[in-house]
């Protein structure tokens, strides 16, 4: 803690101005590196909140001397002390401040980095904002012509959106997927799985069924199945050949929020009774 107040009195006197001394302007660049000192020996003492004060005013003490690089450099510690205080709420902000201060200095695998670290940490407790920031990330990445990349993130936002049920989000995002996987030459099987999901779990059995034909060439021979028995059960209002092919070994092996949100799918009545007719829908799935 002494050594910490040492540093910021340095970083203070830099800033003073003194015509007596014949000095006009702040000295910005010394007083930032004091600051980020400050900041560091308060992290380590566990004073976190000056640990943070620090870390911002060094922020604007590079913004001034235009060192962004620099300035992006404490907003990324600035993540941390504020996931390490419980801030989960700064988290976001700070990253993507952090992270359009490297991009405005041509460092967009800092950027990206920057908010992949940031989403990681609020992914649980804060959805929506750590799938901004998957978004933002795949955004940043493609513009380096790394499609595999952004898909995998905007893949991530779009699986926090399934658990929050924004379904318009997630349909954004999956075809965001399936477009840059289809740049990349990868497989966007489980992103066209996922669209026909959550148009099955909206009750828009017409525009699961429409996903399936645009894209069905993605889905590998299991899934085209399950889809196949899922339209037909639908159309028959069958029961059991819904619930047959939502619950089989295909749709399972899905990504577990995906398989999840097959379980939650309406189905049609079930028959009783004499009502009950034989199928195959299990066995074909």
């Amino acid at each position: 803690m002494e050594e910490a107040h040492e540093h910021v009195s340095k970083a203070e006197k830099y800033l003073k101005t003194s015509p007596l001394k014949l000095k006009f302007t702040p000295e910005w660049d010394p007083a930032g590196d004091e600051y980020s000192r400050a900041a560091t020996a308060f992290k380590v003492a566990k004073d976190y909140r000056q640990s943070k004060q620090c870390l911002l005013k060094a922020v604007d003490c590079y913004k001034e001397i235009h060192s962004i690089f620099q300035a992006g450099k404490m907003l990324d510690q600035a993540v941390l002390v504020s996931r390490d205080m419980g801030e989960l709420g700064d988290v976001a902000e700070l990253a993507e401040r952090g992270a359009l201060m490297y991009r405005q200095v041509n460092k967009p695998e800092s950027a990206s980095g920057l908010l992949d670290k940031a989403g990681k940490m609020i992914e649980k407790e804060r959805p929506e904002d750590a799938s901004n920031l998957f978004e933002k990330a795949a955004q940043t990445v493609s513009t380096e012509d790394r499609p595999n990349v952004a898909a995998d993130f905007v893949s991530r936002a779009a699986r926090l959106h399934v658990r929050t049920g924004n379904w318009e989000k997630a349909l954004q995002d999956l075809k965001e997927e399936i477009s840059y996987r289809q740049e990349g030459g990868s497989q966007p099987g489980m992103a066209v799985m996922g669209l026909i999901l959550i148009e099955l779990k909206r009750g828009d059995v017409v525009a699961a069924e429409k996903y399936a034909n645009q894209f069905g060439g993605y889905l590998d021979q299991g899934q085209r199945r399950a889809a196949a028995n899922v339209f037909q059960g639908y159309n028959d209002q069958d029961y059991d050949q819904v619930n047959d092919a939502l619950s089989c070994t295909a749709i399972k092996e899905l990504d577990l929020v995906f398989a999840k949100l097959a379980r939650e799918i309406p189905r049609p009545k079930q028959k009783t009774g004499d009502d009950d007719d034989d199928d195959m829908g299990g066995g074909l799935c």
